[in-house]
């Protein structure tokens, strides 16, 4: 069976939270059928770290904000396509809490 949307990719979706978050307090996971957000509850910072994937008519969004001063979208046909990127800036983000933060 192919996954082609979000909803259906719920389940491997918050194994990577999981998996990269594990060691990491103070991040929480939202999953909705068409979007799915991990952010960083930061209580220093009022626009904190956060990873998006959004699920649109033409494909899907990812945005990666790093609670400071970099945000990085990109914009994909193919689902499997943004997952390797919602990885990749899951794992940038987690690196930058480790780094980073004081909690």
């Amino acid at each position: 069976m192919i996954k082609t949307n979000i909803k259906t990719n719920h389940i491997s979706i918050e194994n990577l939270y999981k998996s990269i978050f594990t060691e990491i307090k103070n991040t929480s996971i939202e999953l909705r059928d068409d979007f799915v957000e991990i952010k960083h509850l930061d209580i220093d910072n009022q626009d904190p770290a956060n990873i998006e994937i959004n699920q649109t008519k033409k494909g899907f969004i990812v945005t990666y904000w790093d609670g400071y001063s970099l945000l990085e979208i990109e914009e994909l046909k193919e689902l499997s396509a943004a997952l390797k990127i919602f990885k990749k800036y899951a794992k940038k983000m987690a690196r930058n809490i480790k780094r980073f933060s004081s909690h």
